[in-house]
């Protein structure tokens, strides 16, 4: 493990100019087991800090990553995906292979099960007609979810019996088990035809330990114990938990050095050195690094096309010279060595998690040779700094999410490093619903009404989902389309990998196709990966009973039910 750089962020930001790229960091207990330590007991509210308010909590409607906190307490699926990538039966009864005769010998048909006696939070049987009805509405004309990519290849499901539903697809899903990470209740819902101000897309009712008491927003979002909970052996202990609305991640992390807070969700690399300084000088808080797994890569999108006109390139990033000198130009070592405290590794690679994932070498950092790929394709230097060509400015607008003062200076980093190299950027940055909204909403990546910008992606078990993101098909096709693309980038033989990825059930064949599109995607450049993070925990360590063995760590149902403050009692 690292040491930890003590340094303070006042001093950080004396020293350089920092970025906060996001650690796949979250304060919240973890590593210690179920019953280690001292044992358990009932009662009590754990109190978690969290600065981006989602719009909505449930996972399928929603891209912004607050509604993940319904996965930690409310929503559980099928299959829980551990940290290294494995897949096991959660709701369901067993995992489907060709070997127990659930997948059939062609691939196309998956006999998908689960337990007997699982309820919904009020108190209605869990059946396989939920599953039935979570496919008719991601089948819906105009639907408003936005599901796992494994959907659109359902072509029909028969439901055999409560417990039993055969999904056959129009093609082999080798993610087959991503289907159902969201089941939706039919009995809370009229049709599979949900309009926008539904209940339960604000506030979704699920299976899990804790369900949504009330919701002030702005406030806080308070989920108590469900008392219909269907494990009889493993009930939760906590009475609730309360989630607090912060205005920015610095006022989170500080009431969490402070003790106000007993989890974070959501903290960034940057502030992994508060958080010791704060556990050097005695917090209760433990810190907890998993170097065998990387987290989240923050990502610089590239606008490829011209205001959301796919096949008119944009007029600065659209030249493969400007992407190539911002990859060359930006100083990702100083970054992770004088900002982050040296915690991070750099990758080039789309496919950087899970399966196929690799870290491949990035480029290194040369502005000069930035500056010479610039002269060659006719870029000229003005008299102000900013270079030109054909009377085009080479002028970006430079947004990521606001309110994370860490990530805000590592944008400053990037902006002098373009400078230094004749690429001028003005800084605009907008809440999160604003950057991944839909594009009737006005969302900047749903509209393509944008040049730069910044944000952590990528980290899945399996590939699919995340390349079928950069897919020409995936991009908005007008105002009214759902759903948004990071680059506005249209490559046929991109395509072509990923249709291979998405179908081949032949691992080496579809490692082979990873391997193939983040080898394009490096040459292409339509996003630059700016590093990728550690993954750390830190929490409370007033809270037990945490575990981090999935792919979320903390933030899983399977973790929440058994969290407990020692010493309470009912």
């Amino acid at each position: 493990m690292k040491q930890i750089n003590s340094s303070s962020r006042a001093r950080r930001a004396a020293q350089a100019v920092a970025a906060g790229a996001a650690i796949a960091l979250a304060a919240a207990g973890c590593s210690a087991s179920p019953g280690g330590g001292a044992a358990p007991a009932s009662g009590g509210i754990a109190v978690v800090a969290l600065t981006q308010e989602p719009g909505m909590l449930s996972p399928m409607f929603s891209t912004q990553s607050g509604s993940t906190l319904a996965l930690a307490f409310v929503v559980e699926p099928l299959f829980t995906t551990l940290d290294t990538g494995e897949r096991v039966a959660n709701l369901a009864a067993e995992i489907p292979t060709q070997e127990n005769g659930m997948v059939s010998e062609d691939g196309l048909t998956v006999t998908y099960t689960v337990r007997e006696g699982i309820t919904w939070s009020d108190g209605e049987p869990f059946t396989t007609d939920d599953l039935a009805f979570t496919i008719d509405v991601t089948k819906e004309p105009g639907t408003l979810a936005i599901p796992d990519a494994e959907y659109a290849s359902i072509a029909s499901y028969a439901v055999k019996d409560p417990q039993t539903i055969d999904v056959t697809f129009t093609a082999p899903q080798p993610n087959y088990l991503n289907l159902f990470t969201q089941v939706l209740p039919q009995h809370r819902f009229d049709g599979p035809s949900i309009a926008e101000d539904h209940p339960e897309l604000r506030e979704p009712t699920g299976t899990g330990p804790f369900k949504i008491e009330k919701w002030t927003s702005g406030d806080e979002i308070a989920f108590v114990r469900n008392d219909n909970y269907w494990r009889p052996d493993t009930q939760p202990l906590l009475d609730g938990v309360t989630v607090k609305i912060n205005p920015d991640l610095t006022t989170a992390v500080g009431g969490f050095t402070r003790g106000e807070f007993d989890l974070v969700f959501g903290l960034t690399a940057g502030d992994l050195d508060e958080v010791a300084e704060a556990v050097e000088s005695g917090a209760p808080i433990e810190l907890h690094e998993k170097p065998e797994n990387t987290g989240f890569v923050e990502w610089l999108w590239l606008n490829n096309s011209d205001s959301g006109q796919l096949g008119t390139p944009h007029p600065v990033l659209g030249d493969p010279a400007i992407r190539e000198a911002i990859d060359r130009g930006i100083d990702r070592e100083g970054v992770l060595n004088d900002v982050l405290g040296g915690f991070g590794t750099l990758s080039n690679s789309l496919v950087y998690s899970g399966f196929g994932g690799e870290l491949t070498e990035t480029v290194p950092y040369d502005p000069e040779a930035a500056r010479k790929l610039l002269d060659e394709a006719g870029w000229t230097l003005g008299s102000d700094g900013v270079r030109t060509k054909d009377g085009v400015r080479a002028s970006l607008k430079f947004q990521t999410i606001s309110g994370d003062e860490v990530r805000a200076l590592y944008q400053q980093v990037i902006q002098q490093n373009l400078k230094d190299i004749g690429i001028e950027t003005t800084i605009e940055n907008v809440p999160s619903n604003i950057m991944f909204g839909d594009a009737a909403d006005g969302g900047l990546l749903a509209t393509g009404d944008f040049d730069l910008m910044m944000s952590r992606a990528g980290k899945l078990p399996d590939p699919s989902e995340w390349m079928m993101e950069f897919r020409t098909a995936n991009i908005p096709a007008g105002p009214d389309a759902p759903g948004y693309s990071y680059a506005w980038w249209s490559n046929p033989e991109y395509d072509a990998l990923v249709d291979t990825v998405t179908s081949e059930l032949d691992p080496e064949l579809r490692e082979e196709a990873v391997h193939a599109a983040n080898e394009l995607f490096a040459a292409e450049r339509p996003a630059i990966p700016i590093y990728a993070s550690p993954t750390a925990w830190a929490w409370s360590s007033k809270l037990q009973g945490v575990t981090d063995d999935s792919w979320n760590g903390p933030w899983d149902t399977t973790s929440s039910v058994h969290w407990s403050f020692s010493g309470t009692g009912e």
